[in-house]
């Protein structure tokens, strides 16, 4: 095992991502670092080994990454993990030793300005940019205490994470159309399941008001152009206990695989 070791941080739904940072930082630092990749909880079952070893991590390492999209600055565990170390952070600065680089990486869409307090105190990067992946390794390579040039290859990088990034928000923009429905969507995973792979589905959606109408058609144009289809007949007007309304039948048509892809993001 390294002797020494960095912590990152995702959630469970954003591990993809780790687990190419993670490989991209043993590569570069290879024999000197090891990354310790922590999740949410969500996909290893709770037990105290498992936190012995989140707790060791964030104890004994020499930097720290945390992966902030607009669905993880949300959870609790990164915040609890962020606070553990920021606090060591304070601890060490007190005592005259190093600082412990902490460094939030957003993505999918968050950028560092847009971090929410306390997180825009620290020095964070966008995970897309090469240049900015290219600083957020030399601070770690400061910590590691290692110099010299770096052989990582970041725009080849940044170009994985775009592409990872655009899977990733395809499922956001998936779960954002599905609640304008205000179904169950434990229903409609659980149905898919039940399906042949390859095969697609219908939502019979039945009567929906004319703003979640355009709404869903501006997702079929655009953030989900060529993965659905949506077909709207018998325009009209309900009524109810809330007066008229206008609206019209609506159904969606999806690949099964869309919705098993990112079941775990669509029930979050």
């Amino acid at each position: 095992m390294a002797e020494k070791q960095i912590f990152l941080s995702h959630i469970h739904e954003e591990s993809a991502l780790a687990r190419l940072i993670k490989q991209a930082l043993e590569d570069e630092f290879s024999g000197f670092v090891e990354v310790f990749v922590s999740s949410d909880g969500t996909s290893i079952p709770a037990g105290s080994n498992f936190l012995k070893r989140i707790e060791d991590g964030l104890v004994g390492c020499i930097g720290a990454i945390y992966l902030i999209s607009p669905a993880s600055v949300k959870r609790n565990w990164i915040n609890f993990e962020l606070g553990a170390v920021w606090v060591r952070n304070v601890m060490n600065l007190r005592d005259g030793k190093p600082e412990i680089p902490t460094l939030p990486v957003c993505h999918s869409g968050l950028t560092p300005g847009g971090l929410p307090a306390p997180l825009n105190n620290l020095n964070g990067i966008t995970a897309n940019q090469a240049s900015q992946l290219e600083f957020s390794f030399k601070s770690l390579q400061a910590a590691v205490g290692g110099r010299g040039g770096l052989k990582t290859n970041f725009d080849a990088l940044a170009a994985q994470i775009i592409a990872l990034e655009q899977q990733y928000t395809l499922g956001a923009n998936l779960k954002k159309m599905l609640s304008l429905l205000g179904g169950d969507k434990r229903l409609l995973v659980a149905h898919c399941e039940q399906q042949p792979p390859g095969t697609q589905t219908t939502m019979d959606c039945g009567f929906v008001e004319t703003n979640s109408v355009q709404a869903i058609k501006a997702f079929e144009s655009n953030e989900l152009k060529g993965h659905i289809q949506v077909t709207v007949d018998a325009p009209g007007t309900s009524y109810g206990p809330q007066g008229a309304v206008n609206g019209a039948e609506v159904k969606i048509l999806l690949p099964v695989s869309l919705v098993l892809q990112f079941k775990d993001l669509l029930l979050s």
